[in-house]
């Protein structure tokens, strides 16, 4: 080859390495272009995607766990080992949970509660929780662990706890108290019934041993004293029969110790029976006429009308008083053969009559009236009832007395005792 040549010879070479530098260029252009169309775009931001491989792995999550319990110091050492479920004895007055987390990050922090008890979260960095003097009952201590990044979705640590109460907090002792108060309770019941027996048996004892008095000693008394005036009644007469001055005075006096024995037959009779001293007017009326010796021939009938209201019973001492009197007096001097007593009770008012269907007689005749004091003793306990006293009476019409009495001025005296019906007296 001529050296002319060897120069076209070097630039051939280098035009074709040029051409093959282009060609490979311009295909390598074409395939990338044909990629991109045939790929999905991926994002700058998330290079992970692209070459997963070259990504940071991401940190394990942190998780609490409860390490123990102690009721005797704040020291992990001295901690019981931590189970499913604890019971603490009555007295200990502290509790502490220890905790920690796996795995161990610097920074973590921690919440807890005591459910039942907390109202909501404690959270801390540290490692311990504490809780003084809890009431008796059953919680649920629940712990919680996070990362300074990362938020509150680990799960948690559970452990039950039970604290036991003391005797007197449980129910067995609310009920052994509530029996040993009620057996006090009767027995002190107890105790003041059969001191309110006493009371009264000794009370009735000598309300009886007073009665007995006065049967033996003041009516035998009196009976001899119109036994005695009688006689002297009879010396005083003329021998024609017809009655002196003197006479009539003893008569009189006769009378009136007549009176006082059938007073004081009465008053034997209400201390003898206790069970007039009672608020039933009517059980009491018909108690005591009862106790009348009633002639043949001598009915005596009692009726109640209205609904029958109690009342003091030193108003139905009273009130039976003037119905004895008066059905005493009919039966003695008016020659009936029936006797009403009738007893209504008004809306504002009490009424009591004895009506009669004998001889009568004038109720001003003084003559009528003398060494008689049946109707001036009725006069007077109506009127210390606050009441009015009617006597209603003629001739061949029978008798009717009647008393009423307001119930505004029936009342009960202040601090009276009552014989209570159960006491059994």
């Amino acid at each position: 080859m001529s050296c002319a040549a060897a120069p076209l010879m070097l630039l051939y070479w280098d035009m074709r390495r040029i051409c093959w530098m282009l060609l490979t260029v311009v295909f390598t252009s074409a395939c990338l272009a044909f990629a991109q169309a045939a790929i999905p775009v991926v994002s700058q931001a998330s290079p992970a995607h692209l070459a997963p491989a070259r990504s940071t792995p991401q940190a394990a999550p942190v998780q609490a766990r409860i390490l123990g319990w102690s009721t005797t110091s704040e020291l992990l050492s001295s901690a019981a080992k931590s189970e499913s479920n604890i019971v603490v004895e009555a007295g200990r007055a502290e509790l502490v949970f220890f905790f920690a987390a796996s795995p161990a990050v610097e920074g973590t922090v921690f919440r807890y509660r005591l459910d039942d008890y907390d109202a909501d979260w404690t959270e801390t960095r540290g490692t311990l929780a504490h809780y003084r003097r809890l009431p008796p009952g059953s919680y649920r201590f629940e712990v919680q662990a996070r990362s300074p990044q990362s938020g509150w979705s680990s799960p948690e640590a559970v452990l039950h706890v039970e604290q036991k109460p003391f005797f007197y907090q449980t129910w067995y002792a609310y009920v052994l108290i509530g029996v040993i108060v009620l057996v006090i309770a009767a027995q002190l019941l107890r105790q003041h019934d059969q001191l309110l027996k006493g009371q009264m048996g000794v009370i009735m004892e000598e309300r009886n041993r007073i009665a007995s008095d006065c049967h033996d000693t003041l009516m035998a008394g009196l009976a001899a004293v119109s036994w005695q005036l009688e006689a002297t009644a009879k010396l005083f007469r003329s021998e024609s029969g017809e009655q002196g001055a003197a006479a009539s005075a003893c008569e009189l006096a006769r009378s009136m110790a007549a009176h006082c024995q059938a007073e004081a037959r009465r008053i034997i009779w209400d201390l003898r029976n206790a069970t007039t001293i009672t608020t039933s007017l009517s059980e009491a009326l018909t108690e005591a006429l009862g106790a009348h010796r009633q002639p043949e021939g001598i009915s005596t009938m009692v009726e109640v009308h209205g609904s029958e209201i109690p009342i003091a019973p030193g108003a139905v001492h009273h009130l039976v008083c003037i119905g004895q009197e008066a059905v005493s007096n009919a039966i003695r001097h008016s020659g009936s053969s029936l006797i009403h007593v009738d007893l209504r009770y008004e809306s504002g008012s009490l009424c009591l009559s004895v009506r009669d269907n004998g001889q009568g007689f004038q109720p001003y005749d003084a003559t009528a009236r003398t060494g008689h004091f049946g109707i001036s003793v009725m006069e007077e306990r109506a009127r210390k009832l606050g009441g009015q006293f009617r006597l209603n009476s003629a001739a061949s019409s029978g008798t009717e007395v009647t008393v009423t009495v307001s119930f505004n001025k029936i009342h009960q005296p202040s601090g009276q005792q009552q014989v209570v019906p159960w006491i059994g007296l």
